[in-house]
């Protein structure tokens, strides 16, 4: 990998962006400080992967304790996540943490903003206890009946 020094951002200015482009561009500076240029996409992605494994992990320390003495403010940024069950919300994080591990190993966190869109809606569908109720409840094959198309 090269280090580019200060004054090459001058010099060498297409150099130190080709080098980002491709990646990544380490600049030292005179102070020994060393400075890295990256695609701002592949910054936004890792910070939204760090982002989302801080919540994950705000989660999992609510889950370790009794549900009779979690507040809604234990799921940190995730409060939507009150309205879970106790299977749900393990389900919940064994899909966040399979998401977290694409997004970090591809730089692309769109499995994460997908499976907490998706999970984002179930909660808000749960909250309503009369969806809460059609959705959870018990179904005979008496209840459903065959429809005819209107005239």
């Amino acid at each position: 990998m090269t280090i580019f020094q200060a004054s090459d951002l001058n010099q060498r200015g297409r150099a130190v962006l080709d080098a980002a482009r491709a990646g990544e561009a380490r600049v030292r500076d005179k102070d020994g400080l060393s400075l890295l240029v990256l695609p701002e996409r592949r910054v936004r992605a890792l910070s939204a992967v760090v982002q989302a494994a801080i919540n994950l992990a705000v989660v999992e320390l609510a889950l370790a304790l009794p549900p009779e003495r979690r507040a809604p403010h234990e799921y940190g940024e995730w409060t939507w996540l009150r309205s879970l069950d106790e299977e749900d919300l393990a389900e919940f994080v064994g899909e966040m943490r399979e998401a977290l591990i694409v997004a970090g190993r591809e730089e692309a966190p769109e499995r994460l903003e997908e499976t907490l869109h998706s999970w984002r809606a179930t909660a808000r569908a749960l909250e309503d206890p009369i969806a809460r109720g059609i959705l959870l409840g018990e179904h005979r094959a008496e209840d459903f009946v065959e429809v005819s198309r209107p005239e």
